[in-house]
């Protein structure tokens, strides 16, 4: 009698632990899914970091040569936005020359001020 139970209680055990097995890899594949950013996003973020890093540098360079030492705060300049771009593209665009300008800035501040 106690195989029998025993046999039984593996035969449940095992049976469960398929489902369970089942049930997460499905969890698991509709939880990974693509995260799409539109073409004309990323093209925007590209144009905006580029751009952002060159000004962000001539700033950098040009408070280095003027305050030296001195520690200045200033502040971000807002990039110039054409109304005839996509709004993607702004938001890409915006968010980009943000980050890479204080890139920018920095690079050449602390560049400039160990000479």
């Amino acid at each position: 009698m106690e195989k029998q139970t025993f046999a039984r209680i593996i035969k449940v055990l095992s049976f469960l632990l398929l489902i369970f097995f089942i049930m997460f890899l499905t969890a698991a594949s509709a939880g990974a899914k693509n995260v799409y950013v539109p073409c004309d996003y990323q093209v925007g973020s590209q144009a905006g970091a580029q751009y952002g890093y060159k000004v962000g540098y001539d700033a950098g360079y040009k408070d280095c040569l003027k305050y030296g030492l001195k520690g200045v705060l200033t502040k971000i300049p807002v990039p110039d936005i054409k109304d005839e771009w996509t709004n993607n593209y702004k938001r890409g665009y915006i968010e980009s020359f943000k980050k890479e300008y204080i890139e920018g800035y920095h690079d050449v501040r602390f560049a400039c001020l160990k000479e």
